[in-house]
């Protein structure tokens, strides 16, 4: 096995149909790839273990995030002994890995990684077009303004805790907001006079959305609007002609993972994101 490296055009050409068969596992690296194509100057590490026969594992790094690293079947030892053992030779330092389980594991025994921190466990899952299971909705789906957008990050800041188990500074956020809601990609789930949830299409994709941002206000919790609210944006996403929606469920919340499951969602990926101690 060997390491070849390619300019991001150069990949996205010859893995297209690769990448978009499983354009819901592959959409960071599609993402970093078509931004690195319009930007010739972005810092974008990008190729493959493969020998003559087979392509076996993609990796992508861009900084200041972790290398992403996907295996195209079967993971084995030696494939991830090909590039860690480029990397040290090429004196390339990378700040962690964001990769499936199977992976991270064999990634941190073989590079004798002692230090690092695993600050997500995550489920990718998927709903197509047509497997969608309807709610009876309670309430009703409304694009957010600008003049929500103090609310909107308030909503973020319970967000982030929630995923990170840390504070945040919101304001930081603000411009990406406000660019969600210009957009028409940011929602709030309204029960009555009260806005309850919200949640947004974070990043669209070529056959696809990516769905992120879910957070139900502490106090409406456990009433089913969560599950509610992703059926109508469900609606929403399928109306506009896409293919299927996705997004990133935290392992260690199984209530949002059985709502999602119970409106057609599958999971069809696990990730770790790994920080390293360097």
């Amino acid at each position: 096995m060997k390491i070849k490296r390619y300019t991001p055009k150069e990949f996205y050409e010859r893995y297209q149909k690769e990448l978009l068969s499983k354009e819901a596992v592959y959409q960071l690296i599609i993402t970093n790839c078509q931004k690195a194509i319009e930007n010739p100057q972005a810092d974008c590490l990008i190729g493959t273990v493969e020998d003559d026969q087979k392509t076996y594992l993609f990796f992508q790094y861009t900084r200041p995030y972790r290398m992403l690293i996907h295996a195209l079947d079967d993971v084995d030892a030696k494939m991830i002994e090909t590039l860690i053992d480029y990397l040290k030779a090429e004196n390339i330092e990378i700040s962690g890995i964001n990769t499936s389980k199977e992976i991270a594991d064999l990634y941190l025994k073989i590079a004798d990684i002692k230090e690092y921190q695993i600050r997500t466990k995550m489920d990718v899952m998927e709903l197509k077009k047509g497997d969608l299971i309807e709610q009876i909705s309670t309430g009703s789906l409304i694009y957010a303004t600008l003049d929500d957008l103090d609310f909107a990050l308030d909503n973020y800041r319970g967000f982030y805790k929630d995923c990170f188990h840390e504070d945040t500074d919101i304001n930081e956020y603000r411009p990406v907001m406000c660019r969600h809601i210009e957009n028409e990609e940011l929602f709030f789930y309204k029960v009555g006079d009260q806005l309850v949830a919200m949640c947004a299409i974070t990043r669209k994709l070529v056959r696809g959305v990516s769905v992120g941002l879910v957070y139900t206000l502490p106090k409406y919790r456990g009433k089913g609007y969560a599950k509610q609210m992703m059926s109508e944006l469900s609606k929403v996403i399928f109306a506009q002609e896409f293919e299927f929606a996705c997004l990133y469920v935290d392992q260690n919340n199984p209530a949002s993972n059985k709502a999602y499951k119970s409106i057609g969602y599958k999971i069809i990926e696990d990730k770790q994101d790994i920080v390293f101690a360097i």
